[in-house]
């Protein structure tokens, strides 16, 4: 799956070679950054396979875990995804041009127009995310067993919740 050097190994030359860095937060740190190059990897592979950039997956999820029409402005689609709004315009064209989503315009303000998803982009979004799933529970069984999965849930859940909120309060890193 990877080329890259075992991050057992890397952490074990750490330790022999430079110990001040081998500390459990740069340890969390490592290993996050490390499982989320080996699940995006593979959930890009399979992604594909359902004829979806990693990009055009996100945004249909964000579109199909709205309230029924599965509808959003391009502003607020942005803001729910990791894309620039250059890289948004391309991803919504190719998903519009595939039959994926339409865009229709907004009653409330004619200045903006809704992305809405199409039977076809939430069949789609609904068939991807179905084999997505699948296979991160398939992966992750690889290493942990269904309460380690859990506990793993919450506790990364609980991070992240609470180093959004602290990103929210404009707090510099390190600062409590």
């Amino acid at each position: 799956m990877t080329s890259k050097q075992p991050l057992a190994k890397i952490l074990q030359d750490y330790q022999q070679n430079w110990p001040d860095f081998d500390r459990p937060e740069t340890r969390v740190m490592l290993g996050v950054i490390r499982l989320n190059d080996l699940v995006f990897e593979s959930s890009k592979a399979l992604i594909a396979e359902f004829g979806l950039t990693m990009a055009a997956f996100e945004a249909l999820m964000t579109l199909r875990g709205q309230p029924e029409p599965w509808q959003m402005t391009p502003t607020a689609l942005l803001q729910a995804i990791l894309i620039t709004s250059g890289g948004l315009t391309k991803v919504l064209g190719q998903l519009e041009q595939d039959g994926l989503i339409q865009r229709i315009d907004n009653p409330d303000d004619q200045r903006s127009r809704f992305v809405r998803l199409t039977p076809k982009g939430k069949t789609r979004a609904e068939a991807s995310m179905q084999a997505l799933a699948t296979h991160d529970k398939d992966l992750l069984e690889q290493a942990l067993n269904e309460q380690q999965i859990t506990q793993l849930s919450k506790v990364l859940m609980r991070t992240v919740d609470k180093l959004e909120k602290h990103e929210e309060r404009g707090e510099k890193s390190g600062s409590n």
